[in-house]
């Protein structure tokens, strides 16, 4: 079975027309259709794109153009939608998912001090949670009703005021 390219190609020859030629007739880039032609999809722009190109090429050279995006689908597994990204699943299962590599002596590092950091802590709580009150010494005076004098003279002293005469209201006549 022929390529895809290659059926472009042989229906070009067959109609006796240069790349120029297409380019001029359909717009498209020269590089675009030189990529069609062999069959190289994966450095074409997005799938719909290139599914427009194949049909615009079609079209010009006579041949069944839904034929050829029908073909241009299935030789790329279909087409894979991810919110508005659409991609071919040629692309999908080319592109090796992120992995993360980390260096062993780093999560040893890592696993290692936090297991400190969690076993100080295990340790700091086991000791005040299970440690005794302080004594409270009490007061001890000679005269336990008395109040300690002070050796200073309080800064505030306040100032009896007199209390206010009641007025009696005044009564009508």
């Amino acid at each position: 079975m022929e390529s895809i390219g290659e059926i472009l190609r042989e229906a070009r020859h067959h109609k006796r027309a240069s790349l120029e030629d297409v380019s001029r007739a359909t717009r498209i880039k020269m590089e675009i259709l030189e990529q069609l032609e062999a069959d190289e999809f994966d450095r074409l722009a997005a799938p719909a794109y290139t599914k427009g190109f194949l049909k615009l090429y079609s079209e010009y050279l006579g041949l069944d153009s839904q034929a050829m995006v029908e073909a241009y689908l299935r030789s790329q597994g279909g087409l894979r939608r991810q919110g508005l990204h659409v991609e071919t699943e040629k692309t999908v299962r080319a592109r090796k998912r992120p992995e993360l590599k980390l260096p062993l002596r780093s999560v040893g590092l890592f696993v290692a001090g936090l297991t400190v950091a969690v076993f100080v802590v295990v340790l700091t709580k086991s000791h005040f949670s299970h440690r005794p009150p302080p004594p409270v010494e009490p007061i001890v005076s000679a005269n336990a009703r008395s109040v300690p004098k002070a050796d200073f003279d309080a800064y505030y002293q306040s100032k009896p005021t007199p209390a206010p005469e009641l007025v009696e209201p005044a009564t009508k006549k």
